[in-house]
């Protein structure tokens, strides 16, 4: 190999490893800054991202026909993905018995018992479930998006702009809005 290629290899060899690093470190992080913040569904539900967990809360109807869903989840974000552990689910379909799953997570010392999550369970394009934990692996980043895949074929894109769009493997498209950042 003449010395031009040499140099030419190496130069390209020093910036792939150094790029690697940083941008895996700023996609955690940019997918953290993009999720966080309060959210609303056009059918009226709210999501709450925060740096450790996420809770949704839908009501519909009435008192006579309700309609509620209340849940709480551990959330991590990692370079690949997020992932995350339901630990409270309240559920009420109008007419029917209210459904209440419950996960013991506190500790004796009145703190949280923090979810372990298994990072090399990310695979990109592929959702995996372990433990209770749901591991939503990064397919593709862009400057203006984060495409993730979750469950059954589903993906989520979650946009620069405050804006994502739950994309259901049997077609349709769900779309959110972040009208509150912190």
């Amino acid at each position: 190999m003449n010395k031009l290629h040499w140099v030419l290899n190496l130069t390209a060899l020093l910036i792939a490893s150094a790029a690697g690093p940083a941008m895996s470190a700023d996609l955690q992080k940019q997918l953290a800054e993009w999720r966080k913040g309060v959210w609303m569904t056009e059918d009226g539900s709210y999501t709450i991202y925060t740096d450790s967990h996420y809770f949704v809360v839908f009501v519909d109807g009435d008192s006579s026909s309700a309609n509620v869903y209340l849940g709480a989840s551990q959330v991590q974000y990692h370079s690949k993905g997020m992932a995350r552990k339901q630990v409270l689910r309240f559920r009420q379909l109008p007419g029917g018995q209210p459904i209440v799953e419950k996960e013991a997570i506190g500790q004796a010392d009145g703190t949280e018992e923090p979810m372990q999550a298994d990072t090399t369970l990310f695979a990109p394009g592929v959702c995996h479930i372990k433990d209770g934990i749901i591991y939503d692996s990064i397919t593709e980043a862009t400057e203006e998006y984060i495409l993730l895949a979750t469950c059954n074929g589903d993906r989520e894109k979650i946009y620069a702009n405050g804006v994502a769009e739950y994309l259901p493997a049997s077609g349709g498209r769900f779309v959110s809005y972040r009208v509150e950042a912190f």
